[in-house]
């Protein structure tokens, strides 16, 4: 259970795709809170935009794969979660002005 005084870490790893990584999210105790798959997104370079094109930040798409949380702690996790994200890519070069989250869809759910 995610309470607003759990501390999440993430160990990160590079996968074979460029620019792809994945997470394993843990609470202070070590206990399993999620598995993520990271992926980096720059904007174009501005000369090779329009000129009337808007500016463009670049952000970190987080695709939950799994997770050991309820439905009602998902604004606690994403929150705590982006936090530690945000600094964490920051350390590989990258530094994302904010996570865009997705979660598989329930259609998609084997029942078990």
């Amino acid at each position: 259970m995610l309470t607003p005084e759990t501390t999440l870490s993430v160990k990160l790893a590079r996968t074979l795709w460029y620019n792809t990584y994945r997470g394993r999210v843990t609470d202070e105790s070590g206990l399993y809170i999620a598995t993520l798959r990271l992926i980096p997104t720059l904007p174009l370079e501005r000369d090779e935009l329009p000129p009337d094109a808007p500016d463009a930040a670049p952000y970190l798409i987080v695709l939950v794969e799994d997770g050991a949380f309820e439905a009602s702690e998902l604004t606690e996790f994403e929150g705590k979660l982006s936090d530690v994200l945000l600094v964490q890519m920051a350390q590989t070069g990258f530094a994302p002005d904010f996570c865009q989250f997705a979660y598989p869809s329930p259609a998609n759910q084997q029942e078990t």
